[in-house]
């Protein structure tokens, strides 16, 4: 009996022997290679027509990639501009220097960007130009930041404006789309690239150039609280007065909203002249208050009242404004 058991064990045991002797065989399926290293740089030689109202700006730049040269590579051919409503390359250049290849070409492009001017004049803006391989996904081909040689030239001036700083950053741009691709599903992943260009408003000289005439109606409102109101044309200079520096201020606004152009956020100019108004109506509500104080014969509460309303006016008024723009300063 112990012959025949053996027999049946060694067939059992054979075909395992068999699969594994093939699996050992058997090749192993090869590594997927490593994906290509794509080094990208800017550099910014100009910036100019910055756009609140179309929310774009205009920048000439070079734009270079380098890579190992046994690649066959065309980064030039190959990036897309994601942001650019204009997009002009020329004087495309491509060099052998040593063991890598060198391709760059200048640009010149409109963007998009939204700009965020709720804290005007104290906004500071990052730029972006965004950027992305559209040939190779991130699994064959990514980009490396050039940070050593991204900048921006001296002697780029903007009007008005102060360029902190210009850097370059990627990243990869996932899409919830294969694009059509056949046989491919889940999505898709390219390198991209981002050029940000760091500014911020020279603040102060423009503040004052567009709030001076705002000041100016609040204090000759705060002295319309010395005209007598018990005299009627001491009470009637002193509510013109104050009519009059409220269409100064409105008329204010529009200038600002012109050299600003037309935002749906509440500016910081917006909550400044909204503050004078209210400010320049409490002196009309003052002002009717003490004159009926007069007509009652308190003429020694019309005036107490007159002071401490110029007083309390002043201090909230002072108070406001500190807190409106140091607020809008420190968030930029």
């Amino acid at each position: 009996m112990s012959r025949p058991t053996s027999t049946l064990r060694l067939c059992l045991l054979l075909p395992l022997l068999l699969g594994a002797t093939a699996r050992a065989a058997a090749p192993a399926s090869p590594e997927p290679a490593p994906p290509k290293v794509v080094r990208v740089g800017a550099y910014v030689m100009s910036l100019y027509d910055l756009n609140p109202t179309s929310n774009t700006f205009t920048a000439d730049f070079w734009l270079w990639f380098v890579h190992p040269r046994p690649l066959d590579l065309k980064p030039l051919k190959t990036v897309e501009p994601e942001n650019a409503r204009d997009f002009r390359p020329s004087l495309e250049v491509t060099e052998d220097h040593g063991a890598e290849r060198y391709h760059a070409e200048k640009v010149r492009g409109v963007f998009n960007h939204g700009w965020n001017v709720a804290n005007f004049p104290f906004d500071r803006h990052e730029l972006q130009i965004r950027l992305s391989e559209g040939q190779d996904e991130t699994a064959v081909l990514t980009y490396a930041a050039d940070t050593a040689n991204t900048g921006v030239d001296p002697a780029v001036k903007v009007e008005g404006w102060r360029v902190d700083r210009v850097t370059m950053t990627t990243a990869t741009h996932a899409f919830d789309s294969t694009f059509g691709v056949p046989g491919e599903s889940g999505g898709s992943a390219y390198a991209q690239a981002v050029i940000s260009i760091f500014i911020s408003r020279d603040a102060f000289g423009l503040f004052w150039k567009l709030h001076a005439a705002v000041y100016i109606a609040f204090l000759i409102g705060l002295i319309s609280f010395f005209l007598d109101p018990s005299k009627d044309g001491l009470f009637n200079g002193r509510m013109s007065l104050l009519i009059g520096m409220i269409f100064a201020v409105v008329i204010n606004t529009q200038r600002v909203a012109a050299a600003l152009g037309q935002s749906p956020a509440f500016t910081l100019a917006d909550k400044l002249h909204v503050a004078t108004l209210v400010a320049l109506l409490g002196g009309i509500v003052a002002a009717l208050i003490s004159r009926r104080l007069h007509l009652a014969n308190r003429g020694d509460d019309a005036n107490r009242l007159d002071r401490r309303m110029a007083a309390g006016l002043f201090a909230v008024y002072f108070g406001v404004n500190v807190v409106l723009i140091t607020a809008a300063a420190h968030a930029g």
